[in-house]
Parts: structure tokens; sequence; C-alpha cells
């Protein structure tokens, strides 16, 4: 089989043209794809590279350059609307160029996904996150658009940026909708995706299949509880409003006030919260919440492993793999009930799970897990055994081939 991936992600290409290990859990199911001996694979994807197509082993590469210079990423922002047909155009001549048994799409929040109204060759879309629940989540409580244009700012020109980008989230989901549209396969993971696929695709197929994790944490130890007196709590957040920063200002301030608690909350991939704290009026360093940027797979695991816990506060998530590789270590996890989480957690027996923007009933269950360690033992050992058996490698390649034999089939079947 003939396989082309169309990905926001460069897959492994950046680790074998740079050298450094990149291409996350994509790059990590690519490295077992092509371990397969009746599968051909090509990875498409936006990247400055002069060159149309690279092989490199058994991967062969599609680079599309178009945004490789300050005038071409302004002629972008400009005339926004007007590029989804400029990708699709390079888009199809990868197809014609490689000409694939399956197109398979990692996502509805790019353009690559409107291949489908162009082919008669069967394409899925792997459902990452989806745009549409998640744009109804940017405008946090306490805020509107008019807050988040000035606030989430500085100076007017940081303010048309911003304008900008609810321009572009606006386009995006309107497009998102028109692939959903058009497309018959699907592939998910959790109740909350095949649901809203189903509402969006009422006439699509589903199929189901897991996503891997990043190679390091497949060989990582697993968590040990802590025996000390500071609780330190481990996030990993991006800084989208919808991830929930305020829900961390807010409950960590409540801990300080209302607890004896001595804590140290590490925040991983950000470096500033300013929104944040003007939307809360509270000081990430008053209340002991420490902001360390962007950490490698290892380093977090070593991260993980120090922490009494890990809390999750997004507003709406899929599944989230900062979760999913907490889980798998074995670390006791505090999340928000939102989105597709219920399928990674279930309450009280591989997690615990409290409401969004709810910082009291947070702040109470972060008490009450620091106070019991059987307790966050037991959830602990729960969620890594739920977390092994669903990134199993051998169970999501085996279902993944299963998916790709059934399409090919279906379309045997079509074309008579």
């Amino acid at each position: 089989m003939r396989i082309l991936w169309l990905s926001g992600n460069p897959s492994l290409y950046t680790q074998h043209k740079k050298g450094y290990n990149s291409g996350g859990w994509i790059g990590a199911l690519e490295t077992i794809v092509c371990q397969q001996e009746d599968i051909e694979l090509a990875v498409a994807f936006i990247f400055n590279d002069d060159k149309f197509k690279v092989p490199i082993n058994r991967t062969v590469y599609y680079p599309i350059n178009l945004y490789n210079s300050r005038i071409a990423k302004l002629m972008h922002a400009l005339f926004y609307e007007s590029y989804d047909k400029i990708e699709l155009e390079k888009i199809k001549k990868v197809v014609e160029d490689f000409k694939p048994d399956i197109i398979h799409v990692w996502g509805t929040e790019i353009s690559f996904g409107l291949i489908t109204k162009h082919t008669n060759i069967p394409v899925i879309i792997h459902i990452q996150g989806i745009l549409n629940p998640v744009f109804n989540a940017l405008l946090i409580p306490g805020t509107n658009k008019n807050y988040y244009l000035k606030n989430n700012a500085q100076g007017i020109l940081r303010r048309l940026i911003n304008s900008q980008n609810l321009r572009f989230w606006k386009h995006n989901t309107k497009r998102e909708i028109a692939i959903f549209q058009n497309c018959h396969y699907f592939m998910g993971r959790t109740h909350w995706d095949k649901n809203i696929t189903a509402l969006l695709a009422p006439n699509s197929e589903y199929f189901y299949c897991n996503e891997l994790l990043r190679t390091p944490f497949y060989n990582a130890k697993n968590w040990q509880p802590h025996y000390r007196q500071k609780l330190i709590i481990t996030s990993v957040l991006s800084n989208p409003t919808y991830k929930g920063m305020d829900l961390v200002l807010k409950c960590a301030n409540i801990l300080k006030h209302h607890s004896v608690i001595d804590f140290e909350w590490n925040i991983w991939g950000i470096t500033e919260c300013s929104f944040a704290e003007k939307l809360t009026g509270i000081k990430a360093q008053n209340v002991q919440v420490k902001l360390n940027g962007i950490a490698n797979a290892e380093k977090l695991i070593s991260e993980l492993l120090n922490s009494d816990m890990f809390v999750h506060t997004s507003y709406i998530d899929n599944s989230p793999n900062s979760v999913c590789e907490a889980q798998f270590l074995g670390i006791p996890i505090i999340s928000t009930n939102v989105g597709g989480i219920r399928s990674l957690i279930k309450e009280n027996e591989s997690g615990i799970l409290v409401p969004s923007n709810d910082p009291y009933y947070l702040a109470s269950q972060i008490i009450k897990l620091f106070s019991d360690k059987t307790e966050a033992i037991r959830l602990g050992i729960k969620g890594r055994i739920v977390a092994k058996e669903r990134h199993n490698p051998t169970v999501i390649i085996n279902a993944l081939i299963s998916i790709y034999k059934i399409l090919v089939s279906c379309q045997s079947l079509i074309d008579g």
C-alpha cells in the first residue's frame, strides 16, 4: 500500500535534516509504519525547503515551501483566506507524483483536508483537536471579544494581531465544517470526537485508533510517591486562553490563602501569562507558580517523576498528549472534565475529574490527594495500566494497518 500523510507536523524530516530528535508522536508512528514491509510512506507538510521531493530511508518527504520570507508571510497574513487554494494546488502535485492508495490527513485544523473534493483516492482524516468547539471556548469566563483584543495585547500592533487571529479562527472554523461535510472516513479515539464527528459528518464512517506517545516515555521509569512536606504540582500548558492558566492562578491563590500546604506549581510550555494575570489580578510569582518554558521529553519526564501530581486545567480538549504522557508514567492526575478527557480518565478510578472554572473544588481535590498517599498511589497505578493498554505500539499499528486495508478494499469494490 502507498500511504500519503498530509500533516501540519514534518514528522521525522527535521531530525534527518538537522540531527535532533523531533516529530513528536507522529514521528514515533512514522518509525513503526516504516517497519511494515507492505507499506510505502510519504509525508507532505509546510516547510521552508527548496526541494520538492526528498526520499530518506523508507519515507518520501514532500516539504511544501510557501512561506519562506517576510514578504511571503505578510502576503499570507493579508490574504489568508485565499491561501487554501494555493496550498491545495501544492497538495495536488504531491498526490499526482506519489500516486497513493490512501491519503491520511492529520487533523481538520489546516487546509489539507480539502483534498477530499479533488480526488477519488480514499481520504481518511485523523481527528486531533476540533476547531469549532475550541473556538467556542476561546473567550473564557470573565472575557468577551473586546476584552480579549484589549488585554491579550501590548500596544496597538499587538491588538491588530489579535484581531487578525480572530479572523483566522473564523475562517478556519468555517473551512473545518466544509472538511467534515466532504470527507467520508474519519479516525479518532474518544467518545467526544466520535460524537462531534457524527454531528458534523452524519454520513461518515468512524474508525477507532489510538495514538503513540513520544518514544522517551516508553523507556521511562514509572512514578514513585514522594514522602516530603512540600507539594510539587506539574502542568503542561500552551498560550491559548482556553488552556486554563487563569484557573491555575485562581486555584494557587486559594491554596496559598486557605491551606497550610507548602507547595510549588510548575508550568511547562510557557514563559509568561500576562493575560491570565490581568484577568485574575493574581501574579504567578506571588502564588508559588513558576513558568518554566518549553522542555524536551527527557526533561519533562524528569520533572513529572519528581512531582506529586499532574493537574490539567483546560476548558476544552480531546485527548491531550500531556495528560496521556503523565498517565503513562503513573503519576496521579487531576483534570478538568471536558471534551474527550472522560475517555482517558475514569473518575476516582484512574484519576480525578473536576468541573472547569471551579478553582475551589480543584483546590480541595489537590489537598485531598496530597494528604492521602495511598489513594495517590492507587490512582497512579490504575492510570498507568490504562495508559499502557491505550498506547500499546503493537495494538496501534495493527489497528492502523487494518483501517488502511479496509479503505483499500472498499475502494476496490467502488472501482468494480
